[in-house]
């Protein structure tokens, strides 16, 4: 008979709510705040909403809001009617 440990995973399991990956995230935007540079990545994103790539960056903003699902219906490729 084993016993009860043999039978855990030997990497913890993360879904949706990894806390591997919101360290990762805290780390990085403590270090972008810390090093002072936020000013010029706001001044970078307010010139780039004014310039060409707005409806680019407008679109990848909807589809982050409505998720993956939304996103994986907006990949499929148009129907084609034949002649």
């Amino acid at each position: 008979m084993k016993d009860a440990d043999s039978k855990k995973p030997t990497q913890p399991l993360e879904g949706e709510g990894s806390y591997t990956a919101t360290r990762r995230y805290n780390e990085h935007l403590g270090d972008a705040i810390d090093s002072g540079d936020v000013e010029a990545a706001a001044d970078a994103a307010r010139r780039a909403m004014e310039g060409p790539e707005r409806a680019e960056l407008e679109r990848a903003a909807r589809q982050g809001k409505a998720g993956p699902r939304s996103v994986a219906a907006t990949e499929q490729k148009p129907a084609t009617r034949s002649k």
